[in-house]
This record gives C-alpha cells, structure tokens and sequence, in this order.
C-alpha cells in the first residue's frame, strides 16, 4: 500500500487516513492517542516479548485497519444504554464487520480491542480438523488479547503485569504457547492468508512432534479445545461425527474426565518439556538469549485465580527445571557469568536475579556478598537501583567465583 512508501511516522500517516473520515473529534482524538501510545510502549513491549512482529509490519497493519475497515464509531458513555451492552457481554468494545462500525468506551486500550476485533481474521483450519471452529475462535480472541497487553503491560518507562486480571487467561495461555513454539510471524501469516495454500496446523503438529517425539502436547490441546467449546460448537462436533460415522472420536472427547484448568495444567507440562527439548538444541549465545527473554515472558503470564505462571505450584517446579536448563545453557555458551562452580546455587542466585521486570536483560548489574549463612543480593538496571534480597547459603564461599561487593554485569 502506497500509504506507508514515504515515511514511517504512524501519528502523521493517521491524520492522513482521519482526514478522510467522518469520526466525532473525541473519537479521532483517541486513535491518534492510541497510536501515539502504542508507538511508545512497542518499542519495550518488543524488547521483553521477542517474539512479536516487526514494529513497521504491526503499525502499518492497524493503519490498515483503520482505513479500509473502520467507517463509523459510537463512543460509549458510563451508564448508558449502550454501556449495559457492553457490561453484559463483558468487553470494552463490540463491532460490526458487515457495518463496518465499532461502540466502545472512550479508552485507547478499548480502541485497540476494537480494531483488532474488525480487522478480518482467516486463520485456515481444514475442514476435518472436527474443532475447527472452537480453535478459530479461541486463535482470534488469543490475538486479541496479545494486542492490547502491548497497553496494558507496558505503558512507555515499565513492564507491569495485573496479575489480578485473569480474565481469557486460558485462551492467552495457548495463544502465548503457540508464539513461543512457532514465533508471531507464523500466527501473522496464519491469521492474514484467506487462501488454503498452508496447512498452519499440521506445521505446527509436526514442529512440536519432530522435537518432542510425541504427540502430547497436540492431544492435550484437543482436549482443553474441546472443554472450551460452547453448546454450538459441541453439537456441531456431535453432527460431523456421525455424519462421518467417527464415532470412536465422539467418546474420545465425551470420556474427557478433565476440567478446563486439570488440563490446562497438563498442557502447560507438555509445553515446557517442548521447551526443554529446544534448549537442548541451542548452539549459540543469540538463541540461549532469546530463549530466556521468553521464558521469562512466559513465567509472567498470568495463569488463573490471580496468579501468575511463576508461582503456580502444580507447574513451578516444571518450569524451574527448564529454567535451570537454560541457565546451564547460557553459562556454558558464555552468553552470562557463573557465579557459582556450585549448579544448584548458580542457579537458585541467577533465578532470582532474573526474576525482574527490567527491560533489557543485558544491562543488567549483580552486586553480592555473603551475611552469615545467606548470600545477600543487589540487582541493578545499568547504574539504576531495581532490588536486593537474600538467599540461603551453607556451601563452599570458594564456590562463589565472580567478585564480591562489586557491581558488575551479569551478561557478557
């Protein structure tokens, strides 16, 4: 598109496009703040989150957006008519594709949900794949919700998770699993081509067998896909199996003795040992990096119940045994220091050093020395103050091989 070939300045290029609309000045003057706040929370939002789309391809799509799908907007004033709507449906924003028309509250993050919501979503599933329906559903609302975390999460000086929120925590959590295991760019294409030229899901089935050797995780998705089905779309799994006389595939899912969060649980166990596998596979300080960039990404989502990954115990001590890998990993490759000849204290100390909201891993600086039985713990951004805290210690102090009471960089 012509629109984006002489300069890449989204505030301006958005005047351009809102010339031409007949949009009230409130509802002009909140997309113009949209942009302007998603221009400045990307640029961190894609320094903690490593996997997500380039900066132009992702401005250059809302625009799109914008432009071609967007023709009339209704704000939303609180304890209107309009506002019960939305408090009944429980969203911020609803749209009709065919009118062409968005009714939202007067907030950039409700303007983002809405114009991720109009945008026009294909992600091709074949037609034998008997929860198709349910996976585009949960694909499109997964999409949604990673969009507007970019306000949420990060609002231009830090990264803030609301644990507190766990609303469509299950349909993030896939949609979170399926970045890290094929990168946002496959999502993009998935979600983008209207045309059946791909296979997206047999691609991803395989990429997750050919490392793992198994089909777990797959079935386990199948599973989950199935508990989030609504009454329609389990009729229509019902019809289509009797219509192809699959019958043995009917009492698979009927015999599913699982909730939605059991198996939610399971799934998130067969995805870290996917990620244990591709640790397994790095050879180089580049991936080891963007590995823990994403595990740490990762460990910060929120589960269910207002906890994040982190501390959810039934996966906390999985997901500490594919950090310890990685951790290994990095030190081996040289990517970050050892700071103890000890594994297990190497570690427990790195673990909690990275166990911050820092934006930029590699600016990070340690300073320790040792009270008593304890290691005492600073961690700095650069030269600026982030925590400090204490870890138990009865090793070997000559285990402890950087310099004490030093500042000095983690990475190298």
């Amino acid at each position: 598109m012509k629109l984006f070939s002489k300069s890449k300045d989204y505030n301006n290029l958005l005047e351009e496009i809102l010339e031409n609309k007949t949009f009230s000045s409130v509802a002009k003057s909140l997309l113009l703040s949209m942009i302007y706040k998603l221009e400045i929370s990307y640029k961190d939002y894609s320094q903690v989150n490593v996997n997500c789309l380039p900066y132009d391809t992702f401005f250059e799509g809302i625009l799109n957006i914008i432009q071609n799908y967007c023709e009339h907007i209704k704000i939303v004033e609180p304890e209107s008519v309009q506002a019960k709507l939305l408090s009944e449906n429980n969203v911020d924003a609803v749209t009709n594709a065919k009118e062409r028309s968005i009714l939202t509250y007067p907030t950039e993050i409700a303007f983002l949900y809405a114009v991720s919501d109009i945008e026009p979503k294909y992600f091709f599933i074949k037609k034998d794949f008997l929860l198709k329906d349910t996976f585009q559903r949960i694909l499109v609302e997964g999409y949604k919700q990673n969009n507007i975390s970019i306000l949420k999460n990060f609002n231009g000086w830090s990264w803030d998770v609301n644990a507190r929120n766990s609303k469509n925590c299950i349909t993030n959590i896939i949609y979170q699993n399926l970045i890290m295991i094929k990168g946002e760019e496959f999502l993009y294409n998935w979600r983008t081509t209207n045309i059946a030229k791909k296979d997206f899901l047999k691609e991803l089935k395989n990429t997750i067998k050919k490392l793992t050797n198994d089909e777990n995780y797959y079935l386990s998705l199948t599973k989950l896909l199935y508990l989030l089905s609504n009454v329609k779309e389990k009729k229509n799994i019902k019809q289509k199996c009797e219509e192809q006389n699959l019958n043995q595939q009917y009492e698979f899912f009927k015999n599913i003795s699982t909730t939605e969060y059991e198996e939610l649980v399971n799934l998130q166990k067969y995805f870290l040992y996917y990620m244990e596998k591709k640790i397994e596979k790095i050879e180089t300080t580049e991936e080891i990096l963007e590995m823990l960039y994403n595990l740490r990404y990762y460990q910060n989502t929120v589960f269910f119940e207002g906890v994040l990954i982190k501390d959810y115990r039934p996966i906390r001590d999985k997901l500490n045994d594919v950090l310890k890998s990685a951790v290994d990993k990095a030190c081996k490759l040289g990517a970050m220091k050892i700071i103890s000849m000890n594994i297990d204290t190497n570690f427990e100390i790195i673990k909690y050093i990275l166990d911050t909201r820092i934006l930029d891993l590699e600016g990070i600086k340690i300073y320790i020395e040792f009270e008593k039985e304890e290691i005492f713990i600073k961690v700095f951004d650069k030269e600026i103050f982030e925590k400090q805290g204490k870890i138990k210690f009865d090793g070997n102090k000559k285990d402890i091989v950087i310099r004490k009471k030093k500042n000095i960089k983690l990475f190298n």
